[in-house]
């Protein structure tokens, strides 16, 4: 399985000549990193807004999703002769719907190693459907409370220096989905608040500007709106979702290959 879920990603495409690289790292260069990898690891499952089934409903399957990181690609591209202008996200999806329009969401994947990097990601939903408590709705009507962590790992050598890169992100957030009631296919849009903290440190050599600190590894909070939309087409008991989501000023396209009923 974790072969499956590398491929699908393509975890080593964004080294396209050398590993990344991290050093004097700004205060600035630290927020633009931590909203990129925020935004990234946000909760992706691409279910809508409907119901998962009228008693019952399962779906498991494979999801990825790739996130623009122009700004962190250029404090790479600084350091090192390297590219970093995308990032990845991608894990086994599993989602069960109950009575009364709750679901249970989780897309995890385990440690996965490619090129020298590593990454793992730990996502869980609870989703409401709101139309039993509202009936007279003419679209459904969920909301959905999540929270999210990965762990994004890399070896780098400055200044014939060997050292250990860990980016660690937790997202926590609450989203609004809207989709019409139509049976095969549910287009959905949303609207979502969120709030993450990344935290990034190093083994070895120092990873900082010493005019911004002279610690080994930092925090930083960060808060922000998300605005997503997507489908979920729905063929006997295969499922195929894509969906477009921004946060934090950054882009995010994901796929999803599913069965379930």
């Amino acid at each position: 399985m974790k072969s499956l879920i590398l491929a699908l990603v393509l975890f080593a495409a964004p080294v396209t000549q050398a590993a990344p690289a991290l050093s004097n790292v700004s205060s600035q260069d630290f927020e633009d990193i931590s909203k990129e990898m925020s935004a990234n690891f946000t909760h992706n499952s691409m279910l809508g807004a409907a119901k998962m089934g009228t008693l019952l409903g399962v779906q498991v399957g494979l999801v990825a999703a790739s996130t623009s990181t122009p700004k962190t690609n250029d404090i790479v591209k600084r350091n090192a002769d390297a590219e970093l202008s995308n990032i990845y996200n991608a894990g086994l999806l599993v989602s069960v719907g109950i009575p009364f329009g709750i679901a249970f969401e989780g897309v995890l994947l385990p440690e996965t190693k490619a090129s020298g990097a590593s990454f793992s990601v730990t996502s869980l939903a609870v989703k409401y459907n709101m139309n039993d408590l509202i009936p007279i709705l003419p679209l459904n009507l969920a909301l959905r409370g999540f929270y999210s962590t990965a762990n994004f790992k890399f070896n780098q050598t400055i200044s014939s220096v060997d050292s250990s890169v860990e980016n660690k992100t937790s997202i926590s957030g609450l989203q609004i989905l809207l989709s019409p009631m139509t049976p095969l296919i549910d287009p959905y849009v949303g609207i979502g608040l969120l709030n993450a903290s990344n935290t990034l440190e190093a083994s070895g050599s120092a990873i900082f500007d010493p005019s911004y600190t002279t610690s080994q590894s930092e925090t930083k909070n960060i808060s922000g709106t998300q605005f997503l939309a997507g489908v979920d087409l729905n063929l006997l008991l295969f499922k195929i979702g894509a969906e477009y989501s921004q946060a934090f000023g950054t882009s995010k396209y994901g796929l999803k290959l599913a069965v379930g009923f």
